[in-house]
């Protein structure tokens, strides 16, 4: 087996930015007590402390990479040495959608729910699926283009499940959203439509380039549960463009009959508005939050769920009461199963 360079480990992304927030909250009681112990109350300034040990405590596990990503993969994969016939690999490429630690983490279940689908299925293959968690928080298309394709590559995968743009559709809704992806990515470009689609389409061209693996693109999921909101008009827009991508690359494939297959378009973002409208058809939920809120919801969602140990779905029943975004952006459990038994049903129909 020919030896293949290591993608480098994932960092914590954002995490400075939460690590300083923390710290200021945590040092600064101090400071005040000390310079001025008087017109400082022992309690509040106890309390602040407390508070910035938890900020802490959710900034670490909000930012943690996915335990299976390339690297751990690719290590391991170069170690053991050739693979055996029955094994397969599926890379999951995406945001904190995909990433699984700021959203319902939906990729660790693939792997189980795919064994038991082919069993009900009564298909008889044997293969052994190694599940390789490629996202990334906050991540836009230019970076998964210009960083993250090559460490996809590196893992030699069978498979390929692309769900990126989410965060290039959120630059495009708000300039102070944009002004932050381009400050976080360092981006000479601000994010747009055209930019998003063409990112897109140059990552698959990579992938049918130097990879044998079968792609699926999902469209993107909502902006909020509102399908009339101005941020949910640019993902409908997007999405309708996505689409189209299935039909150019099968004009585009011509080496082999059997490549035409190779590239698929998963509706995802039709899965979970189905959810949600037959949620609502029994008067389960009508929350319509904005997605413009989604900030203030995830910081006290992630303390509900990072330190108290409440699930994503009682955490969003508790604030928001939306459907299958937990604050309008990311994925609770139940938005997770859906994108999951998307990508299973994907998966099972392209199994031989």
């Amino acid at each position: 087996m020919n030896s293949r360079q290591i993608p480098p480990r994932q960092g914590r992304q954002g995490f400075g930015d939460k690590l300083l927030a923390g710290f200021i909250l945590t040092t600064t009681p101090i400071g005040l007590y000390y310079a001025s112990p008087d017109l400082c109350s022992s309690h509040a300034l106890v309390a602040t402390g407390i508070f910035g040990l938890l900020v802490l405590r959710v900034a670490e596990r909000l930012s943690r990479p996915p335990q299976n990503g390339p690297h751990e993969f690719v290590k391991k994969d170069e170690k053991k040495g050739k693979r055996n016939e029955d094994e397969r690999v599926l890379v999951c490429l995406g945001d904190s959608l995909t990433h699984g630690a700021c959203s319902a983490n939906w990729v660790d279940d693939v792997e189980s729910s795919l064994m038991e689908q082919l069993q009900n299925k009564n298909k008889t293959t044997t293969a052994n699926v190694h599940i390789v968690n490629a996202a990334q928080n906050s991540i836009c298309t230019h970076t998964v283009l210009h960083e993250k394709v090559k460490h996809v590559v590196a893992c030699k995968p069978d498979y390929i499940f692309i769900m990126i743009g989410t965060n290039d559709a959120m630059a495009i809704y708000r300039d102070d959203w944009a002004k932050e992806k381009m400050r976080l990515f360092n981006l000479t470009e601000k994010p747009n439509e055209d930019a998003l689609i063409r990112n897109l389409t140059d990552i698959v061209k990579v992938f049918l380039d130097q990879t044998t693996a079968v792609i699926a693109i999902a469209t993107l999921p909502p902006l909020g549960e509102d399908c009339n909101s101005e941020s949910n008009k640019i993902i409908q827009s997007i999405n309708c463009r996505i689409k189209t991508l299935e039909y150019l690359f099968l004009g585009e494939i011509k080496n082999d009959s059997r490549e035409t297959e190779r590239v698929s378009v998963i509706d995802v973002n039709g899965a979970l508005w189905d959810e949600i409208n037959t949620q609502r058809s029994l008067n389960l939920s009508k929350a319509t939050h904005s997605v413009d809120m989604f900030l203030p919801y995830a910081m006290v969602m992630g303390l509900l769920h990072c330190v108290f140990g409440l699930s994503w779905n009682v955490a969003t029943l508790l604030l928001t009461g939306n459907i299958v975004l937990s604050e309008s952006l990311h994925l609770n459990e139940d938005g997770g199963r859906i994108v999951r038994n998307e990508v299973v049903q994907w998966l099972v129909d392209k199994m031989k």
